[in-house]
């Protein structure tokens, strides 16, 4: 029988970006990601969250980048007025996956329930056909991987 989850990659060094109050027209959306990309600042993740009249986006990015989204910020601060800004570096991201994620419902309930039941909690999800990523508390990165590894059999 094959695996469902059959590896697991992380990243150690990453930065969340959280925006808030986020106007919901698309050119709006358009522009903030413009700046991002002007300012060479490489996304990895991007999950949205619409919130009544505005909405939430946070997104992760290799630490590496640091100086470029500083940038980007300024630039996002001048053109987007509202915009309410924040970072944080004290998660570590981890992605699980398989090709049978996309055909065996379940997958992520399974990887939730391992996380849960360990009392790791989540901040940021972001899931393709084969691939669950999520963001986890640096302090829970041992725990979280070793439970996985239990869980799945990855030998990590």
């Amino acid at each position: 029988m094959e695996k469902i989850i059959e590896a697991v990659s992380y990243e150690e060094n990453i930065i969340q970006l959280k925006l808030t109050n986020v106007p919901k027209h698309p050119m709006v959306i358009a522009k903030i990601f413009t700046i991002l990309s002007d300012c060479d600042v490489n996304i990895d993740m991007i999950s949205q969250v619409m919130i009544e009249d505005a909405m939430q986006i946070e997104i992760t990015l290799d630490e590496k980048y640091q100086k470029n989204l500083n940038e980007a910020i300024m630039c996002l601060k001048k053109e987007v007025k509202q915009l309410e800004i924040a970072t944080n570096r004290k998660y570590f991201k981890i992605a699980v996956g398989g090709k049978l994620i996309e055909v065996t419902p379940g997958a992520a309930a399974k990887v939730f329930t391992i996380l849960g039941e360990n009392n790791i909690h989540f901040y940021q999800v972001t899931t393709s056909k084969r691939t669950i990523s999520f963001i986890v508390d640096k302090k829970d990165k041992d725990l979280a991987m070793k439970k996985l590894d239990e869980a799945f059999g990855l030998n990590i």
